[in-house]
């Protein structure tokens, strides 16, 4: 469409997507008040190895619990872990306004947002800052506060960080008077898009009904095994070239490497068309029964239910109802397989609620013979519909332990606390160092 410059009175319309609202401090924004606050071992007792310990030097070889507000939480954690963390998994209070054993009203007589916001807003600016340059983090929310979410991640990740939303299928859905909401959502960024490896999740192939070359192995499907030419990179170390049983010489950036594709074709699994032209573009064929990786759909159907969840942590605590709608194990351990990375991974959830992403990994380094890590944090905040435990933290100290024990793990638990003076122990390790 061509404008005509020379108009005058022609109208352009323009719309912000900034987020504005009224901040709501807190607390320990007050640098004096935070730097009487420091994070140290539960355990009372201090010896000469744990004087001087931190978080770091536990996180090498261990996961690690921490009672308190996430927020000084995150503030003290902040320069000891910069860039250290690899996936991030939270899921923070919706600001739906309902009782849950948790508090999930933000909203004031004449604001719904700010507050929400404002705390979101300082969480998510450090859990920025502590995600390595190749790291991802994964934000739980339903429609209350979707899209107002989406504009605020977009303004500290960047737009072009925006991964997907991952969205939860979670059994029967929430209705109302006009529809039947199926889905949760799970917002994704990376700290680095152009850094962040590609996600992938393994299928069991079960549905190829067609043999179109009469393979002696049965029936199979075509998958893609190049990028187009506009699309490859020559500098590439795939970038190469083959050649089909009829003479075309095909040149392009493959998804395998040379000895990879040497292999493919000795065994007839790349597919160059039907004879006696084989013409087409070169596709590998996939076998029923075969497990292949593919691009993660951004529609999780594979895990359970949140009534399956809440039985499952009922059960394992041996308590009905303590907590309201853990998330499945499943799900959270899906969403760190997909990321595909490293098994020494650092996972962090500074909203760990009953504990469900220390399973997950306890269950995905079992599956692989990984040593991911795993920080949680947790208020003190009170239960007040259940005797057995006290705290939400109760709640999640218990599970922990129960998993660590189970898997193996090992698991420190930390506090953060108000600085008081030395311990007459501390003081005089310090004096005969």
């Amino acid at each position: 469409m061509k404008f005509n410059k020379k108009r005058k009175n022609y109208k352009i319309n323009c719309m912000s997507l900034r987020l504005c609202w009224d901040d709501f401090p807190e607390q320990t924004d007050d640098k004096a008040f935070l730097d009487n606050l420091l994070l140290k071992p539960e355990e009372e007792a201090c010896n000469n190895s744990d004087c001087n310990k931190s978080i770091a030097d536990s996180i090498l070889s261990s996961s690690v619990l921490i009672k308190g507000d996430n927020y000084p939480v995150l503030q003290l954690m902040k320069d000891e872990l910069l860039g250290k963390v690899n996936v991030i998994y939270i899921d923070p209070p919706y600001n739906t306004g309902n009782a849950f054993t948790y508090k999930d009203n933000f909203s004031t007589s004449d604001d719904r947002h700010s507050a929400w916001l404002s705390f979101m807003n300082r969480r998510l600016k450090l859990a920025r800052e502590m995600l390595s340059d190749d790291g991802c983090i994964f934000i739980a929310i339903d429609q209350s506060e979707l899209y107002v979410l989406k504009l605020l991640c977009d303004s500290i990740f960047g737009e072009d960080n925006f991964v997907n939303d991952f969205m939860w299928l979670h059994g029967k859905g929430k209705k109302d008077t006009w529809s039947r909401t199926l889905q949760q959502n799970t917002l994704c960024y990376a700290k680095n898009k152009t850094k962040l490896k590609s996600f992938t999740e393994v299928e069991s192939t079960d549905w190829a009904k067609t043999n179109a070359d009469d393979d002696p192995r049965g029936n199979w499907f075509s998958g893609s095994v190049s990028f187009t030419e506009k699309r490859s990179n020559p500098k590439h170390k795939n970038y190469y070239s083959i050649t089909s049983p009829s003479g075309i010489v095909w040149t392009r950036q493959w998804q395998k490497s040379r000895e990879e594709m040497e292999r493919l074709l000795a065994e007839n699994r790349i597919y160059f068309g039907p004879a006696p032209e084989y013409n087409s573009v070169p596709r590998i064929k996939i076998f029923n029964g075969e497990q292949t990786e593919v691009i993660p759909r951004n529609i999780i159907d594979c895990v359970d239910s949140t009534r399956k969840a809440q039985r499952h942590l009922d059960k394992l605590l041996g308590v009905k109802g303590v907590f309201d709608n853990p998330k499945p194990v499943e799900l959270i351990s899906h969403l760190i397989e997909i990321t595909q990375m490293k098994r020494d991974a650092v996972v962090m959830d500074f909203f760990a609620g009953s504990g469900t992403t220390f399973e997950a990994v306890a269950k995905v380094n079992e599956a692989d013979g990984g040593t991911r890590r795993c920080i949680l944090v947790q208020s003190g905040e009170v239960v007040e519909t259940n005797n057995q435990f006290r705290t939400i933290f109760d709640i999640c100290k218990k599970r922990c332990e129960l998993i660590a024990e189970k898997y193996k793990q090992t698991l420190e638990v930390w506090k953060l606390v108000i600085e008081a003076a030395p311990s007459v122990e501390c003081l005089r390790s310090s004096s005969e160092a």
